[in-house]
């Protein structure tokens, strides 16, 4: 990656590892993916997870999946993603996908969560060692 704006035009935010985030796909199963960053046009993350046969759920660009991106343990937005790239390597695959509806009410809260997490990175602080 060469730059935070790049093949999504439009600026990414790597997910910090300070968050939970992650994905379901419901009809892979309910797997915890790894989220790898965010942004208004669209979402990337790992498909697989280690050990997992890629051929029991092929994607390829084009495919719709809904997904489910979970905000902590509970809290998740149902969204509906288009992949529009599939990297591959012999452990997983990381799909980097859009959102096609812009006008659902499930994007419309990403988006302002979105802009949410924007100001408070702008000028959060991380704690070294959190208060007990």
């Amino acid at each position: 990656m060469t730059s935070n704006i790049d093949r999504r035009r439009s600026k990414r935010r790597p997910i910090l590892s300070t968050f939970s985030f992650f994905v379901v796909v419901p009809r892979k199963g309910v797997h915890r993916l790894q989220v790898l960053d965010v942004s208004e046009s669209g979402i990337g993350f790992e498909l697989d997870t280690e050990g997992e046969s890629q051929e029991t759920f092929p994607a390829v660009p084009g495919d719709t999946l809904d997904i489910r991106l979970y905000l902590n343990q509970s809290l998740f937005l149902p969204l509906t993603v288009q992949v529009m790239r599939v990297d591959e390597n012999r452990t997983t695959r990381k799909i980097g996908a859009e959102f096609p509806d812009k006008m659902s009410k499930s994007y419309r809260a990403f988006n302002t969560f979105i802009q949410m997490l924007d100001s408070i990175v702008d000028i959060a602080e991380i704690e070294a060692q959190p208060p007990v």
